[in-house]
């Protein structure tokens, strides 16, 4: 079977419109279109996952996990609306297709944030880990009902 030249050009055209505005692949501008925050320059590791682009038809979830410098913290908790803190591990009904997994999950979260979801989603909620001396790890979910 013989593709032709212009459906691949096609094709990659539409993958890239798709990740230029968020929707697909693994970017800080899908973790703005997805959970509505910036995340810092220092933000390294990231990866993203979720249907939420499906959110105005079904349930959907969002789940983006990254490190960043410990000394950023202030500048991504500044962005949240805060409805609920708490110290240590809340699980998140995610979907088992969506989770991702670093080392430093497997410690305690050191603070768990309950949010209004800035992007109008029913929540977000936001866990912080020590991930090393420097750096913290950051989970985030959004979740639309």
């Amino acid at each position: 079977m013989k593709v032709s030249c212009a459906a691949v050009v096609g094709g990659a055209m539409i993958y890239c419109s798709l990740f230029l505005l968020g929707y697909v692949g693994t970017s800080s501008r899908r973790v703005k279109r997805d959970h509505g925050l910036h995340i810092p320059r220092t933000a390294e590791t990231l990866s993203c996952r979720g249907n939420a682009w499906m959110h105005t038809f079904s349930d959907s979830d969002a789940v983006s996990v990254f490190e960043m410098s410990a000394a950023d913290v202030p500048s991504l908790v500044s962005q949240l609306t805060l409805c609920d803190t708490a110290d240590g591990d809340i699980s998140f009904p995610v979907d088992s297709r969506n989770q991702i997994h670093r080392p430093w999950m497997a410690k305690t979260p050191l603070r768990t944030y309950r949010c209004v979801s800035p992007i109008h989603a029913s929540a977000l909620d936001v866990q912080v880990w020590q991930a090393d001396e420097a750096h913290v790890g950051v989970l985030l979910y959004t979740d639309w009902n």
